[in-house]
């Protein structure tokens, strides 16, 4: 009888194995976008900003919004070149493209906003003040 029971514990685990299998073994090896958003004039964290990651050439975007400290982070973006989008009623948009991420990093985009009274007359600002940094 205990022979029967191990035939049909395999016969039940294989097929979850299988999917389990599938669901890894797409072979895109995925980075790490995060960083903060803080107000350019108080310093100060903004949360609330919506930040969106477009992969260049798909229709393949994510969104993202900013906690209390003004932290976000996209746990798994493919490694490539992505344009990345921040928006806030009340600031500057702004985009910046050619954010480029790499299998198993961790690449670190902070982003100080400006306000809107304080920008140009465009609504969309391409390259407001912004600092990438690198980081492994």
């Amino acid at each position: 009888m205990g022979k029967h029971k191990k035939w049909l514990l395999l016969l039940l685990l294989f097929p979850v194995a299988f999917c389990v299998k599938a669901n890894t073994g797409n072979g895109k090896v995925e980075g790490v976008l995060h960083g903060y958003v803080t107000d350019a004039v108080t310093k100060k964290p903004l949360p609330g900003v919506i930040v969106s990651a477009l992969v260049p050439g798909t229709n393949s975007s994510r969104e993202v919004t900013t906690d209390a400290d003004g932290y976000y982070r996209f746990a798994q973006l493919p490694a490539a070149q992505v344009t990345v989008q921040f928006d806030k009623k009340g600031y500057q948009s702004c985009k910046r493209p050619n954010i480029t991420v790499k299998e198993k990093t961790s690449v670190k985009l902070s982003v100080e906003f400006l306000p809107e009274v304080m920008g140009s007359d465009t609504d969309n600002s391409e390259y407001p003040l912004l600092r990438l940094m690198q980081a492994s």
